[in-house]
């Protein structure tokens, strides 16, 4: 006769292999750090074997990818991320009312595998275009050499800047109001800008822009809920995905494409990727590319200039055409109505991105563009 016996209650709130798998997931945080510890000192070695290495062969990949879906991945990740969210904060729900009497343990083990998430996620992060920010800057790669200068020169560019803009906006069609529109669909628009930033390759005699030609930028569904987050585009890096904010004022979707793409071809300082997005705009055939491309310029030198030398400003805003100035009273008008306390936090957490990834001047980066750009002309002897 056998005595019957009670089977083995589990009274484990994780399995072993949770535990093992949630460590060396936690572990990939600190060796993210490590890696960024280690970049930020040797911009070289990062632009060798990291840009123009590793994360080049993963941008291709992703691309070939992302690249053919006509919808934004970015978009479709991020609702999914939310479903996931919810049912993960649904089932830490169901597990406490079923155990209440080990709350504080479910508890520990639900953070520690949102935890664990997020370190993946980071270091994710690092291996698709984080270390970027340490890399050679474009400027050393193009042969540029950036200096101090006088408001003379700043002034001359204006100057230039100002007449690029005029002639360009003169070959572009507007709408009833007289602001700019586009003579062209999104996705051929995306095609020139693809083109446009992989021809500075050939333009410039380097290899650095080739991965803009494998993917084209995605218009965003939500693309007003950019706006509130005063955003006017947005690179999605686990993917290798360039997204455009296509609610805002249409002259500037051209050269956003093309600044994401620059993010997309490595360049992750936001000060570079809007160099890199003048130079191909002005390179392109498209008129709307180059005046784009020429607006984006006039307003960070013209902005530059206006804290040295008001009176000039003055006489550069004086010279420009109506059509100049119906778009920037547009463009003005447009952001206005997102300047709402969501935008101010998201601008917050935008220049604390920035300065994180050695942007020391946060959201006055942008500004430094303009260093480049009188370097790129005096290259060319103009100014």
């Amino acid at each position: 006769m056998t005595t019957a016996t009670l089977p083995k209650q589990n009274h484990r709130i994780m399995g072993r292999g949770a535990v093992i798998a949630c460590g060396i997931l936690t572990l990939l945080t600190p060796l993210g750090l490590l890696l960024i510890r280690l970049a930020k000192g040797s911009p070289a070695i990062v632009e060798q074997y990291y840009s123009r290495g590793w994360y080049h062969a993963a941008a291709t990949a992703l691309t070939a990818v992302t690249g053919k879906l006509p919808f934004s991945a970015m978009e479709a990740a991020l609702i999914l991320l939310g479903v996931l969210a919810v049912l993960f904060l649904a089932g830490w729900v169901r597990e406490l009312l079923r155990r209440q009497h080990r709350w504080w343990q479910i508890c520990l083990k639900r953070l520690w595998i949102a935890a664990s998430a997020v370190s993946v996620i980071f270091f994710w992060f690092i291996l698709t275009g984080d270390l970027n920010y340490y890399r050679v800057p474009v400027g050393e790669s193009l042969g540029l050499q950036t200096e101090e200068t006088g408001v003379e020169t700043l002034r001359a560019l204006c100057h230039l800047l100002a007449q690029e803009a005029g002639e360009a906006r003169a070959l572009c069609t507007e709408d009833a109001q007289g602001v700019f529109a586009s003579a062209v669909s999104y996705q051929e628009l995306a095609d020139q800008a693809s083109s446009a930033v992989a021809g500075l390759d050939e333009a410039c005699g380097v290899q650095l822009f080739d991965l803009a030609k494998r993917t084209r930028p995605k218009a965003m569904h939500f693309s007003e809920v950019m706006s509130y987050l005063q955003l006017t585009g947005v690179i999605f890096p686990y993917l290798s995905e360039p997204n455009v904010n296509v609610h805002q004022p249409a002259y500037g979707i051209s050269s956003t494409m093309c600044h994401e793409l620059s993010h997309i071809c490595g360049f992750m300082r936001e000060d570079e990727a809007n160099f890199i997005a003048y130079i191909a705009c002005r390179g392109s055939q498209s008129a709307e590319l180059r005046y784009s491309g020429a607006m984006l310029a006039l307003i960070h030198a013209t902005n530059r200039l206006y804290r040295y030398d008001p009176n000039s400003w003055q006489e550069i805003y004086s010279l420009l055409p109506e059509g100049v100035l119906r778009d920037l009273s547009y463009n003005h008008t447009y952001w206005r109505k997102y300047e709402t306390p969501v935008g101010e936090t998201a601008d917050r957490w935008n220049d604390a991105y920035l300065k994180a990834n050695a942007q020391t001047d946060g959201v006055q980066s942008y500004g430094r563009m303009v260093d480049l750009l009188i370097a790129y002309y005096r290259a060319e002897g103009r100014i």
